[in-house]
């Protein structure tokens, strides 16, 4: 751990100096999805940026209950029954639903 980085803030959130995240960013980014909370980034001692971490997340699933939550979900698989299907590939389930997904 870098002495330029604070060791825990409020519950737990690190705060990391712009230098931190410029010279060890992969490991700073790292350490932030590890930790499985947010980090703060300061530049000349003011908040500059939030950094949240995402890896172990299922962001596909967020969006997709997000998007059914939106349209409703029984309007969304009355228009197709084929949505009902599944075991498709996560690009397959967002074209479907009209999402764009890289």
């Amino acid at each position: 751990m870098s002495d330029e980085k604070s060791q825990a803030g409020r519950e737990g959130v690190r705060i990391y100096k712009m230098r931190d995240l410029n010279q060890r960013t992969a490991e700073v980014i790292q350490e932030i999805n590890d930790s499985g909370l947010p980090a703060v980034i300061t530049r000349h001692g003011r908040f500059a940026a939030i950094i949240y971490p995402l890896l172990h997340r299922n962001l596909e699933g967020e969006i997709i209950a997000r998007l059914l939550d939106q349209q409703g979900a029984e309007e969304v698989l009355a228009r197709d029954p084929a949505r009902q299907t599944l075991g498709i590939s996560t690009g397959e389930l967002a074209r479907r639903l009209g999402i764009e997904w890289p």
